[in-house]
């Protein structure tokens, strides 16, 4: 096994926003014990293979918001971190960082104490369409936010953006677009809005109070962004990630390259090849239960052979390199193409001369390259279906 990745979750934002399923709170209070706590679950796995013996390439600390965390802060879980486990020569050491929350000052100590890569959660250069968002900041505040990560010396910047918004024009989205690219980041991350169970935005939509973008102009939106930035440059490597060259995501490619990994922080997941776990998401119970020097793992589970299969499936396709045909020979004694044989017929046949994400003159939903199967521009429209029919042969 290769080199792991490391991903710390801060739990706590100034406001959660109406669309975020993920963990997070809004009361600080707890902030201090959390920490502590944080300091010692990383501890607490120093023994723990793979990753007491494989050192970490990629740390990502993601929340939450985790620009409110102070550079002493920061400098003590990294610290931390260093003295328990081994890191590679050059990590990447990323952070997410909220324009509402982010302060010049800051940034450089940020830098100087050894993050590398900035990723700012933009979502929109309209200021309409930030307060549909309810985000913290303006469009003013996230271009004050770039300036300011430049002049820090973040030479590895990504911006995450969203389409889909309710209200939102493609005109709108091209000039955030024009905007984000004339900013010259080094990353781009755009998502489609998506309305997960028991968030506002989901209960708004079901009360008629938010209208939701037309399907047809969503999908025209996802499109329209993939042509805007690879003229612009970036390279479309994953489904809804784009970046200038030698720029990729190495923290996501982990998630995505079945490289094992370690969470930490409330609900936050973790894999070692063969195990799954992850962590109660309720910060109390976090700190509760470090408090007594156990781990706060909710739940653990072993992979079946059928699970991996399955996740040779569902992450190989989202990448611009495919899904290996000799990877699933090796893992399932069996070749894909004459296994999905009638699936893949059904899906309307393969292309052989298209390369990955690229459009197919037929219509064909997947390609074949470099031994690989691939998804092709009108495929990655339809991925989640694509996967749902050839999970059936597992």
């Amino acid at each position: 096994m290769g080199t792991c990745a490391l991903y710390i979750h801060f739990p706590y934002c100034r406001h959660k926003c109406i669309y975020c399923d993920f963990y997070s709170i809004t009361l600080l209070k707890s902030k201090k014990l959390f920490i502590q706590s944080l300091l010692k679950e990383i501890q607490l796995y120093k023994s723990t293979p793979p990753f007491h013996m494989n050192p970490f390439s990629t740390l990502y600390f993601g929340g939450g918001t985790p620009s409110l965390l102070s550079p002493e802060e920061f400098t003590l879980i990294f610290n931390t971190i260093k003295t328990t486990f081994q890191l590679d020569s050059e990590p990447e050491i990323s952070i997410e960082a909220n324009p509402g929350t982010v302060l010049e000052k800051n940034l450089f100590a940020y830098k100087k104490a050894g993050i590398n890569r900035l990723t700012l959660g933009v979502q929109s250069f309209y200021d309409g369409e930030l307060k549909t968002l309810t985000r913290i900041h303006s469009s003013k505040e996230a271009v004050k936010a770039v300036h300011s990560a430049r002049q820090a010396g973040f030479d590895n910047l990504g911006f995450d953006l969203i389409f889909g918004i309710p209200g939102q024009s493609l005109l709108s989205w091209r000039e955030t677009l024009n905007k984000a690219v004339d900013f010259n980041p080094q990353h781009i991350s755009m998502y489609g809005l998506t309305y997960e169970a028991d968030t506002p935005l989901t209960r708004a939509a079901e009360k008629g109070e938010m209208i939701k973008c037309d399907e047809e102009l969503e999908r025209d939106m996802y499109l329209t962004g993939i042509e805007f930035l690879e003229k612009a440059g970036y390279e479309h490597y994953e489904i809804s990630n784009f970046a200038l060259p030698g720029a990729r995501s190495q923290h996501n490619q982990k998630y995505w390259d079945g490289s094992a990994y370690l969470g930490v922080g409330p609900s936050a997941h973790s894999y070692d090849g063969g195990h799954r776990w992850w962590n109660a998401a309720d910060v109390e119970n976090y700190i509760n239960t470090l408090t007594r020097d156990q781990l706060p793992v909710e739940k653990k589970e072993k992979l079946s052979e059928n699970q991996k299969l399955e996740e040779v499936i569902l992450l190989g396709l989202r990448r611009v390199e495919g899904l290996n045909l000799a990877e699933w020979k090796q893992k399932s004694k069996h070749d894909l193409l004459q296994q999905a044989e009638k699936i893949l017929n059904l899906l309307g046949g393969v292309e052989t001369t298209v390369p990955p994400f690229i459009s197919s003159k037929t219509g064909k939903l997947l390609t074949i390259v470099n031994q690989s199967l691939c998804l092709t521009r009108e495929g990655l429209l339809l991925y989640d279906t694509i996967c749902e029919k050839l999970l059936e042969i597992i």
